[in-house]
């Protein structure tokens, strides 16, 4: 598969004390704020240091809320409009309506598992959580619509990336005009698989999807959810790709196969803006 013109690189940014990446073809387009946050600027204690979303390991509700409210006002998403991805490493999406505002943060879980959440609807904010699975960010400015997942290798594998832009067509939206990101991720050199996993990616996303040597195979997560993008009718032009290994970049990010599930999560967001703001 051909990748030429994908761009490369998410924008550091910093307010607060908090650190945050955003991806510059979305802010460029302008109407929706898109985000993922790194380890900096929270109040969780170690091994959760410090803006931890990982409210099910670290078991502190009050240090959730204040990461998340720090989180929201540095980036400029709505916490108390904030719905969260109920996922099981599936390849389903939920279409969040203004009724499910608070489900998974405030309130409620959302009743179906879902590793993604899309919506035509302005101020809600879509919220995923991460320690090595991939983000990824859909936005359509023409029709107004946005998409964010939680991809694992059993989600990539299913097809969720193809599942997410079939959802925001099922809004009236066309793939060409599909802006995608791909957020930080354990990158492929950390990422050893067992046969199972090596034969589906080589099967579904081509052998450039995996690494191999005498000795191991080791799976590209980013590089399938581009295959699936571009094969989707996402223009390489419109796809960016952070480039950042959670495995590898301690300080910034929780990693749960470099610190064997003793970590903490980053949380991914999107939210459709009123135009001009």
């Amino acid at each position: 598969m051909n990748t030429d013109g994908v761009r490369r690189g998410f924008k550091m940014n910093e307010k607060n004390g908090v650190g945050f990446l955003t991806v510059p073809s979305f802010e460029e387009a302008g109407g929706v704020v898109c985000a993922f946050s790194t380890r900096i600027g929270g109040v969780s204690p170690k091994p959760f240091d410090t803006l931890n979303f990982s409210l099910k390991r670290e078991g502190n509700i009050d240090n959730f809320f204040e990461n998340l409210t720090r989180f929201a006002a540095a980036a400029g998403f709505r916490a108390d409009r904030a719905v969260a991805i109920n996922y099981a490493h599936s390849a389903r999406l939920h279409r969040a309506a203004a009724s499910d505002a608070g489900r998974g943060i405030t309130r409620e879980k959302l009743a179906g598992i879902c590793d993604g959440l899309y919506t035509d609807e302005e101020g809600l904010a879509l919220v995923s959580f991460h320690a090595d699975c991939v983000p990824l960010f859909f936005f359509d400015k023409k029709r107004r619509a946005a998409a964010v997942c939680h991809a694992g290798w059993r989600g990539i594998a299913a097809h969720l990336t193809r599942n997410a832009v079939g959802s925001l067509v099922s809004l009236g939206s066309n793939a060409a005009d599909i802006l995608a990101a791909v957020g930080p991720c354990i990158s492929a050199q950390n990422y050893e698989v067992g046969p199972e996993v090596r034969n589906v990616f080589v099967s579904e996303f081509g052998a450039e999807t995996v690494i191999e040597t005498n000795e191991s195979a080791r799976a590209d997560l980013s590089a399938a959810c581009v295959v699936d993008m571009l094969k989707c009718g996402i223009p390489a032009r419109n796809i960016t790709v952070a480039g950042l290994c959670t495995y590898e970049k301690s300080a910034l990010f929780f990693s749960h196969r470099r610190d064997d599930g003793k970590t903490g999560a980053m949380a991914a967001v999107i939210e459709l803006k009123k135009e001009g703001l």
